[in-house]
């Protein structure tokens, strides 16, 4: 997955950044809400048609995601409620983005956009919850290529190559296909475990 390889790649770009973010006095929790109120402020402009500053507000928004947890690691600010927040409020941000590229979608009258992207956004969506509902069941479950950084890069791509049904349907086919691979994935691992 990208997620992870970014994060070993980029990391001594992320931890002096995330250290210099730091000294402004904002937390952790704080850059996360922030990193939400910009997906949506990105889903309203893509909304109404302004894809390029819309991108913009999705690469700061994807950068206050990246950095919160950096920032909670140098200052000694991990906590569990951190963490179920993040999850909660990139959920928020999904909504925001896509319902913001199904928005314009129907005012264009662009009735294969909007079906792709209702179909991504149930797959963004089923990703995390079979991941949080299995993680109830077995210890890890993180099989699949399309967790969120890799739906954020398809987005902007579609956003600033204008490619955006195509992101759409790549994202609604490759989405989908990891929560089904997590089901499959947990069924495996419980075997006929019965409780």
């Amino acid at each position: 997955m990208i997620s992870n390889k970014f994060k070993d790649k980029f990391s001594f770009l992320l931890t002096p950044l995330g250290k210099r973010v730091a000294k402004t006095g904002i937390s952790p929790n704080q850059l996360t809400l922030l990193g939400m109120v910009l997906s949506i402020g990105a889903g309203v402009l893509i909304a109404l048609g302004f894809l390029g500053w819309g991108a913009f507000l999705v690469i700061v928004s994807g950068l206050c995601d990246a950095l919160d947890g950096t920032i909670a690691r140098n200052t000694q600010q991990v906590t569990s409620f951190g963490a179920f927040l993040d999850s909660t409020l990139d959920r928020y941000s999904d909504l925001a983005l896509y319902l913001g590229v199904m928005t314009m979608a129907f005012t264009h009258k662009n009735l294969p956009l909007f079906l792709w992207t209702a179909l991504a956004l149930a797959g963004a969506l089923m990703v995390s919850y079979t991941r949080a509902r299995a993680e109830c069941l077995i210890e890890k479950c993180q099989v699949g290529i399309m967790e969120r950084p890799e739906r954020v890069i398809l987005l902007l791509v579609g956003l600033i190559f204008n490619w955006l049904e195509w992101a759409m349907i790549l994202t609604a086919i490759l989405a989908n296909a990891t929560a089904l691979h997590r089901i499959y994935y947990t069924h495996q691992q419980l075997g006929n475990r019965q409780d």
